[in-house]
């Protein structure tokens, strides 16, 4: 026997396997490396199906949730362990992917957007410690899970609002972070939601990983994603509109940005993954085309100079993620990559040196986007038939100071015109973001806002604001000279270099649309 997929419907969880026969499978909770028996239940696979209640008694327990274990005798079936199947109608709002006029999104307060940038995509940062409370005030919110009840702050709750409803649809970053992002150091929250291994005294490790590993920690995590979908997902609209969410930030680079300690990029994916699925479990049960992504950094098949058990290259983590759930029970995963230049300070992507067009480039950036897209569109990355989708949620360009200031200025203007035309045809992209609105003086001496300090636009605001209106063609034709005529054409539209090996690895031209 094997178990081929699980399947959630209204009632029910479907367990489908290649025979029939007398089983036992064990319910536990989505804790990594082990969880809470639920139960243990003795039955039979007829007609290839184990069907099993989908809710406890009293309606408390879902097992959309659950890790499932079936056995055969003594024996433990193999093959998948998680929902991933979640029928479209069984949610509450079921309709498709929101289409835009364009893919600009920016992560700027409600009084910015509605001012200078009024884009229809917002891409807000969310942390846990930051919207959840142990120590609940008068006006805090009460939000019941699986017979437990959680308590979010209402002024940060509203302040959130204000920022969705700034927009037409958004897309969050989950974060868990006690240095920041809304945190007030609520030490009992803190030891819950931050995972085991945290090296918080690490002044480097300024996010931690969610906490997959203790029944808390997963309590927690999963009440946070469950109330945000829940409110800005709602038909209509009420609270504002989400559309998906990144779990973390750069995972590729975990010692800083997502830390979990000492951990390969196997044993870390395996439990990110975890962490992925429960959200899109939870975003599909109420929302049918909620969407989640991984966070991944330029740094494509080299990794940060750091141990090799904090930093990572964002390929490996792509290929383990998609072995992971492959063996676990794939899900419709997608990615948010940060296609910064090779050097963060230069924004002249166009002269990146070891960003190439091969699937094994050392980074991939503005100037060479679309491997992404070409390597994810092959076949053994596809999910039901069609590719991974594809958010670029971080990404800008420097302005420097002194001497160089106006001639960086002037670089940044053209690499914005020909990144977004750049990200604009490629087939899977839904969202093209600049970071960040107003340039940060504490971000490591970048800016990298299209606003300066002093609320001044820079010339790379009024090219962002350019494309897709009327005035595109000024700035395309500025860019083209400023960059080279045949430059720019040429990473207009480059050619991937590398060719499909065999038949499985060969691309699937005819599922790269438009289409959301």
């Amino acid at each position: 026997m094997k178990i081929l997929k699980i399947s959630a419907g209204k009632n029910t969880i479907l367990i489908k396997t290649d025979c029939d026969g007398s089983v036992t499978v064990r319910e536990q909770t989505p804790v990594s490396r082990g969880g809470t028996t639920v139960t243990m239940t003795r039955t039979r696979a007829e007609g290839g199906v184990i069907t099993l209640p989908r809710f406890s008694a009293d309606g408390a327990h879902d097992s959309l949730f659950s890790r499932f274990t079936v056995y055969e005798g003594f024996d433990r079936v193999p093959g998948q362990t998680y929902v991933s199947d979640i029928p479209a109608e069984t949610a509450e709002n079921n309709s498709p992917y929101p289409s835009h006029r364009h893919i600009k999104a920016i992560n700027a307060s409600p009084e910015t957007q509605k001012k200078m940038f009024r884009v229809e995509q917002g891409r807000p940062d969310v942390g846990l410690p930051g919207l959840m409370t142990l120590q609940p005030e008068e006006g805090d919110i009460e939000f019941n899970r699986e017979g437990r009840t959680f308590y979010f702050r209402a002024r940060a709750v509203e302040q959130l609002d204000r920022y969705m409803q700034a927009y037409d649809h958004s897309t969050f970053i989950l974060l868990n972070s006690s240095k920041g992002f809304g945190s007030r150091g609520e030490r009992a929250l803190l030891d819950a939601v931050l995972h085991p291994k945290y090296d918080e005294r690490n002044p480097n490790a300024l996010i931690s990983a969610f906490n997959m590993q203790t029944e808390d920690g997963v309590a927690y995590y999963a009440a946070f994603v469950e109330f945000l979908v829940r409110r800005y997902t709602r038909p209509d609209g009420k609270y504002g509109r989400a559309a998906g969410a990144v779990i973390g930030n750069e995972i590729d680079q975990q010692g800083i940005w997502g830390n979990a300690g000492d951990m390969t990029v196997a044993e870390y994916i395996s439990e990110y993954s975890e962490a992925m699925r429960l959200a899109w479990q939870i975003g599909r049960k109420y929302c049918s085309h909620f969407r989640v992504y991984i966070s991944l950094t330029n740094n494509w098949s080299i990794a940060t100079p750091g141990s090799p058990l904090r930093f990572y290259t964002a390929k490996d983590c792509v290929e383990q993620l998609a072995a992971q759930t492959a063996a676990d029970g794939d899900f419709d995963w997608n990615v948010a990559y940060h296609p910064y230049p090779e050097n963060l300070f230069w924004p002249d992507f166009w002269h990146d040196r070891a960003a190439t067009f091969s699937y094994n480039t050392p980074h991939i950036t503005f100037r060479n986007m679309e491997v992404l897209e070409s390597f994810l569109s092959q076949k053994r990355f596809l999910y039901n038939g069609a590719p991974r989708r594809i958010v670029f949620s971080e990404q800008g360009f420097n302005s420097m100071t002194g001497p160089l200031a106006r001639h960086s200025e002037l670089d940044g203007e053209a690499g914005v015109v020909l990144a977004y035309m750049k990200a604009r045809n490629m087939k899977t992209v839904d969202m093209f973001t600049h970071h960040s609105s107003v340039d940060n003086p504490g971000e490591f001496g970048l800016n990298l806002g299209l606003i300066r300090h002093n609320g001044e636009p820079k010339p790379d605001y009024y090219a962002f604001m350019a494309m897709d209106t009327e005035k595109e063609h000024e700035y395309v034709a500025r860019s083209r000279a400023r960059i080279g005529e045949d430059l720019f054409d040429y990473l207009l539209s480059p050619e991937i270099e590398d060719k499909p090996k065999t038949d499985e690895d060969e691309l699937n031209e005819s599922i790269m649309t438009n289409s959301n």
